[in-house]
């Protein structure tokens, strides 16, 4: 009796969804034309992160090194990290549509970027999750786009996905803050919320890194309780500066 009414109001908001669609057609986050989330020409603008870079950290360097200075200076906990392009143009226009004007239809064409990325750094892992928000930011947001993005990456590459971690406390944002503040600001500010996960080879996902501060504070949760190794993965990075 209750599963006919039910299944009526989700076939009524569905043709409400697409009459919408219809009426207000998406637009290119970029480009603001008529194209959905991100036109084939603004994907094709996305430049990807190409070596030579931190065989640790992924940062850009002028040649190929095992480790670039700031890792040397400050090592890093986290296996490795990779990011899948740059964080300018068109990139930087979706993720913040994303982040900020609630443009979840921008989660799909990110999330390819993120599988390409994970093909071809040829990991073998057993679960992925994803950089966790304070609760009380994402009440406020509604969701945790980091989240999203993880969970259409393992959909696409046909993965586990578990919420592995949660923030622990409500940390300063991290836009302009140094690599030092960073550290500090993202110190003890995680912990593992599912069992045990010994020996276990996660892919841990976050929309953009800046020095790693964040993953590899999110990294060091994970060892304590188990992981074998933890690589980072993200949209992705700015230039350094």
């Amino acid at each position: 009796m209750i599963t006919q009414p039910r299944r009526l109001f989700g076939e009524v908001s569905h043709l409400g969804g697409r009459l919408l669609d219809l009426l207000f057609p998406a637009r290119c986050v970029n480009c603001k034309q008529v194209t959905g989330a991100l036109c084939a020409n603004c994907l094709q603008s996305i430049k990807p992160v190409t070596p030579p870079f931190c065989a640790r950290c992924g940062r850009a360097l002028q040649s190929t090194r095992a480790a670039c200075p700031d890792c040397r200076a400050h090592p890093l906990t986290i296996t490795h990290i990779r990011a899948a392009a740059w964080h300018e143009g068109a990139l930087r226009e979706a993720i913040h549509a994303l982040k900020y004007y609630h443009r979840r239809d921008t989660v799909p064409p990110l999330a390819n970027l993120l599988t390409a990325q994970l093909v071809e750094t040829n990991v073998a892992f057993d679960l992925i999750t994803s950089v966790p928000l304070h609760h009380a930011r994402q009440a406020e947001r509604g969701y945790n786009q980091a989240e999203l993005l993880a969970q259409e990456l393992a959909n696409q590459t046909h993965s586990l996905y578990a919420p592995a971690l949660e923030r622990t406390r409500a940390t300063e944002d991290q836009i302009g803050l140094d690599g030092a503040a960073r550290r500090v600001n993202v110190q003890e500010a995680f912990r593992v919320t599912t069992a045990s996960l010994e020996n276990r080879a996660i892919v841990l996902v976050d929309d953009v890194c800046t020095t790693g501060a964040t993953l590899d504070a999110c990294a060091q949760a994970l060892f304590a309780n188990g992981a074998r190794t933890v690589y980072g993965l993200t949209v992705a990075r700015p230039h350094a500066r």
